[in-house]
């Protein structure tokens, strides 16, 4: 308790004393009030990657543990907190494009260990998704690990790994802002992928969140930040606007490249195309990829935003370069075009 009152958050801290910070947000003796005051005045700064990883290194100590998944997987998560809005004002969020990425590229072939919760502050999240199109999200840590090893797709559901993190869940719905938990969630994956797709809604969280992912020993991964048409940000990699990627690999983060939605081949899609207003809207989408392009909900710019995400996740997944992207994109696509199954055929057995 003496460190929430004694230490001003608006300053950087060392790595012993951002743990010992989070180890008090956790205590269930910590007054609910002080905390909530405290992650209003941290998410006002930019952390730093020492931070995150010794904040993530703190709630990983309490986490539920996941058996060794056996081979090498990827995650596809962003941290949210964009900044799309309605003309109107009612609630819009950008559509579950990491959430529909990382079933594609299961169905591609790619082993996705998935690492997510319901929505906090948004509209629909990973979670929302899933059990929506069927997926049980009680299922046990070796049921996941067969799912993902037959199926190629597991989703581990963050609140049955990091249990003590339920009484701020609430703190957090009463602040309505994304809060550090939004930054740390990507990095607390209990199954330890070996590539990871990331998307930062702010631009200055791409080298702290890449670092962090490098200094938790991620084999490879790129940290995205893109811009949609108004210049606003995005926590995943754009087809509206320039998309700025940061790549991690031995144990280092660089600089890496700024994609350009026109030089892939990408229209600027209509406003909105890419939106949810809800959880039935997200849903109706999904759906509209069992169908393929013939379906009546299928969405082409969604698509095509689906496949950019997905791309990514095919080049770290077959150790390919940036240059490769075309083609990776490309093959996402005309998957998405033929349709595939939502939920993926194993999703349902045993549940």
């Amino acid at each position: 308790m003496t460190l929430l009152t004694t230490h001003n958050p608006m300053r950087p801290m060392a790595a012993a004393t951002a743990r010992e910070l989070m180890e008090i947000f956790i205590d269930q003796d910590t007054d609910a009030l002080l905390v909530g005051a405290c992650l209003a005045l941290l998410a006002q700064r930019t952390p730093t990657a020492e931070e995150l990883d010794a904040f993530a290194s703190a709630l990983a100590a309490v986490a539920v543990p996941f058996p060794d998944p056996g081979l090498p997987v990827l995650d596809v998560v962003g941290t949210g907190g964009d900044a799309r809005k309605s003309p109107d004002g009612s609630p819009r969020a950008t559509a579950n494009l990491s959430t529909l990425a990382a079933l594609l590229l299961a169905d591609l072939g790619v082993p996705v260990l998935k690492h997510g919760n319901r929505a906090a502050t948004g509209v629909c999240g990973s979670a929302d998704l899933l059990e929506a199109l069927g997926y049980d999200l009680t299922r046990p840590p070796e049921a996941l690990r067969e799912d993902l090893r037959q199926g190629r797709f597991a989703f581990l559901f963050a609140p049955a790994y990091h249990p003590l993190l339920g009484r701020l869940r609430e703190i957090r719905k009463r602040l309505g802002i994304p809060t550090i938990f939004n930054l740390l969630g990507p990095l607390l994956n209990p199954g330890r992928p070996a590539h990871l797709l990331l998307g930062v809604a702010r631009e200055e969280l791409l080298m702290p969140m890449a670092g962090a992912l490098a200094r938790r020993g991620v084999v490879r991964a790129f940290v995205v930040h893109g811009k949609d048409a108004e210049g606003q940000g995005l926590d995943e990699a754009s087809i509206e606007g320039p998309t700025r990627i940061v790549e991690v690999q031995g144990g280092a983060a660089v600089e890496a490249a700024v994609l350009v939605p026109r030089e892939l081949g990408l229209r600027l899609p209509a406003k909105d195309a890419l939106t949810v207003g809800d959880r039935a809207e997200a849903l109706r989408l999904a759906l509209g990829f069992h169908g393929g392009s013939a379906h009546a909900d299928f969405v082409p710019a969604l698509a095509d935003a689906v496949a950019l995400q997905a791309g990514l996740g095919l080049l770290l997944h077959r150790d390919l370069p940036l240059a490769a992207l075309a083609g990776a994109l490309g093959e996402a696509r005309t998957r998405l075009d033929q349709g595939f199954p939502l939920p993926l055929p194993h999703l349902l057995e045993g549940a």
